[in-house]
């Protein structure tokens, strides 16, 4: 079965942004945005 690749929309970016902002862990905003850490990390 293919893994199916999604972008990060406008809005899910603006919150990675404002909860790297305020020192939040990758994780903590993949499991808010239910994605996995390492499309957060990238």
């Amino acid at each position: 079965m293919p893994k199916i690749y999604k972008h990060l929309t406008t809005q899910e970016r603006a919150v990675v942004m404002t909860m790297r902002a305020d020192r939040c862990s990758i994780r903590s905003i993949a499991k808010r945005l239910c994605r996995s850490p390492s499309t957060i990390g990238r």
